[in-house]
C-alpha cells in the first residue's frame, strides 16, 4: 500500500513560544517524573512507551507525507482515526461522514496550508460535522494529527495538556500554587503549547536526559495529568461512597 512509504518533511513552519504570566514548579515535574518510571516499570518501562509513540508517530509521517498524503485513502484514514483514543470512542463516524476526500483535503489544508497555524487548525475542526461530546474532542484530533506527523515542529496540544476553557490540564497542574488562583491567565493559542514544552525540555535535561525529550515531555506531561485524574477520582470516591480507588496514571 502507497502509505507504508515514508516521505519528505513539511515546510519549515515553526511554532514561537509566547510569554506565560505563570510561574512553573520544578519539584511538580520531578515528582511525576520519579513517579512516572514506577508506575510504568510493570508496564515494560518508559522505554516501551517511548517506542510505542516512535512507531505511531512513523505511521502518521507515512499517511500524511507532503507527497503522499493524496494517496490516502479508507484504510489509512481509519488507522489513523484508530490510534486517537478520545476520536476513536467519539468522533470516528463523523470523520468518516465528510468522506474520504473530504477528510484528506481537510487535512492537507491544515498540515500544509497557507497561513496561521491556528485559523488553520480552527478550519480544519469546523468542518467535521460533529455535535455535543464528539464536537469537544474535535481538537483532540487536530492535535495528534499535527504532532505525530511532526512532533519536533508542532508540540502536543490536545485538551489534556491545557484546555484554556475548562481551565484544567496538565499545564494547570505544574503552575506554582495553582489552587490559589481561581483562573489561569494563560490563553490556548499554540505558543502556549510551545513555551509549556520547551519548559519541559529544560527540566528534563537538567535531570541528564538527553534522548528522545519530544515523547518523553509527552510522558511526563500524560503522567502529571494522571495523577491529577487519579486525585479527582479519588477524592470523589470517598466524599460520596467513602471509599478510595481511581485509575492509575499509566491507564491515561
Amino acid at each position: 500500500m502507497a502509505w507504508l512509504r515514508r516521505a519528505k518533511n513539511a515546510p519549515a513552519e515553526t511554532v514561537e513560544p509566547v510569554s506565560l504570566d505563570v510561574e512553573f514548579d520544578p519539584q511538580v515535574l520531578d515528582g511525576a517524573l520519579g513517579q512516572l518510571f514506577d508506575d510504568l516499570d510493570a508496564e515494560g518501562g518508559v522505554e516501551r512507551y517511548v517506542a510505542a509513540m516512535k512507531l505511531k508517530s512513523e505511521l502518521f509521517g507515512r499517511l500524511l507525507s507532503r507527497d503522499q498524503i493524496d494517496a490516502l485513502d479508507a484504510e489509512g484514514r481509519d488507522a489513523l482515526l484508530e490510534r486517537i483514543f478520545p476520536v476513536r470512542r467519539r468522533l470516528a463516524p463523523a470523520v468518516r461522514k465528510l468522506g474520504v476526500d473530504g477528510f484528506r483535503d481537510a487535512a492537507k489544508e491544515l498540515l500544509y496550508g497557507k497561513g496561521d497555524l491556528a485559523e488553520r487548525m480552527a478550519a480544519f475542526e469546523a468542518k467535521i460535522p460533529a455535535e455535543g461530546k464528539a464536537r469537544r474532542t474535535m481538537r483532540d484530533l487536530t492535535a495528534e494529527l499535527l504532532h505525530f506527523t511532526d512532533p519536533e515542529r508542532y508540540p502536543l496540544m490536545a485538551r489534556w495538556v491545557w484546555d484554556p476553557r475548562t481551565d484544567s490540564g496538565a499545564l494547570r497542574e505544574l503552575v506554582y500554587r495553582a489552587d490559589q488562583i481561581d483562573k489561569l491567565p494563560v490563553g490556548g493559542e499554540p505558543g502556549v503549547y510551545e513555551a509549556l514544552r520547551q519548559w519541559v525540555v529544560e527540566q528534563l535535561e537538567a535531570n541528564h536526559f538527553y534522548r528522545d525529550l519530544t515523547f518523553m515531555t509527552d510522558l511526563v506531561l500524560a503522567q502529571i495529568y494522571g495523577l491529577y485524574i487519579k486525585a479527582t477520582a479519588e477524592s470523589f470516591l470517598r466524599t460520596d461512597f467513602g471509599g478510595g480507588g481511581g485509575e492509575e496514571p499509566a491507564e491515561h
